[in-house]
């Protein structure tokens, strides 16, 4: 539904990787980034998972020695979300209907005083995390999914669209699709 009323534009994410500890955060940081909108489930950890591993929280503490600001982002509600930041005391907007207004509005007054040039979101989903982000002129990084079986069926429906976006990409930005497949091959 959401890929007839955006253009196809809006589903591009600006880089693309294997999973977040594919990303190169000191890069990231020398190009002017300095706070990360990141998604919980399914980017950090699948959604049959609650609390932070070790490996995540290594990373996140990583992060914010290079200097960056974490500001997760979750459409999930309050109770799952507080249950993985508390252990991290890492600042969180639940609830946030991405890729509608609300969470994101939420994260940018947050951020403040950073501008969208400042910031870049991490998720795993072109219908939410990539539609949002570019929404707001934020640069999405996408990344693979960590386990689709353990999906809510409402992330199943939108994986339904994001099918329908990707053979839209394959036609008309190939060289996007291709980007994105092989992420999602492992490649």
């Amino acid at each position: 539904m959401l890929q007839l009323i955006y253009p196809l534009e809006k589903f591009i994410p600006h880089d693309c990787f294997k999973d977040v500890f594919s990303i190169d955060y000191n890069k990231l940081y020398e190009n002017g980034k300095r706070i990360i909108l990141m998604d919980i489930d399914n980017t950090l950890i699948p959604y049959d998972i609650a609390l932070p591993t070790p490996e995540i929280r290594a990373l996140l503490e990583n992060i914010q020695k290079i200097g960056f600001r974490i500001i997760l982002i979750s459409n999930n509600c309050l109770a799952r979300v507080r249950a993985f930041t508390e252990p991290l005391g890492l600042e969180f907007v639940e609830k946030a209907f991405k890729p509608f207004g609300r969470g994101y509005r939420r994260a940018l007054k947050m951020a403040s005083p950073h501008g969208t040039g400042e910031i870049v979101a991490v998720g795993d989903q072109l219908m939410t995390d990539v539609l949002g982000g570019n929404r707001f002129g934020i640069d999405v990084i996408l990344v693979k999914p960590l386990k689709k079986r353990s999906e809510k069926w409402y992330t199943k429906f939108n994986r339904l669209n994001e099918n329908h976006v990707l053979k839209r990409l394959k036609k008309k930005y190939p060289e996007v699709h291709e980007k994105i497949a092989r992420v999602n091959d492992g490649t």
